[in-house]
This record gives C-alpha cells, structure tokens and sequence, in this order.
C-alpha cells in the first residue's frame, strides 16, 4: 500500500470535518436580558458565617477584606477595639441582622 493511498482517508475526513470546525462561533454572544427581567446588580450581603472563614466566632480585617463597604467601616465597627468583628458588632454594622 503506497503512502498515497494511505493518506487519502485522512484528506477526505479533515474535508468532511472542516465546515463544521468553522462554523464554530469564535466571539461571545451578545445577548441583553430581556427588558421585563433587568438584571439584579444589588450587592448581596454577607452573613457573619460566611464572612467567619476561618468559623473562630470573628470576623477579622483580612477575612472583612471581602466587602469594601466593611472594611473601609472596620474600626467604626469593631466597638470593643479588638481588631476583629464579633457576631453582635458585624450585625450592628451591617443594619442589626447579621444574616445567619
């Protein structure tokens, strides 16, 4: 067998397979929601366990780094000046509910 008729299969399946390789969508869609459902962009808050990585029963500055609006208010919060938020200190900065 020659290497002519070898590589003929190989030539026929990259013809048959390259329509479908470009039609492949290469940028992304650009779909927009639709205008009775906007997207809902309100920062979520965070409940004190999910801030309480580490689960120690505090928040500290580097697990509060998560929420700007947090730490740029972090020793306002932090009452007792311990350098962390308990849970009662993170539900007072956070409006009264700590969202547990």
């Amino acid at each position: 067998m020659s290497v002519r008729s070898r590589a003929l299969p190989l030539v026929l399946l990259a013809v048959l397979a390259a329509p479908a390789a470009l039609a492949q969508r290469t940028e992304p869609p650009t779909t927009t929601p639709p205008p009775d459902k906007p997207m809902d962009t309100t920062p979520k808050m965070m409940s004190f366990r999910d801030m309480d990585v580490n689960a120690d029963g505090k928040v500290s500055k580097d697990e509060a780094a998560v929420d700007a609006r947090l730490t740029s208010q972090f020793a306002k919060a932090d009452r007792d000046g311990d350098g962390q938020l308990s849970e009662t200190e993170y539900a007072a900065s956070q409006g009264g509910a700590s969202q547990y």
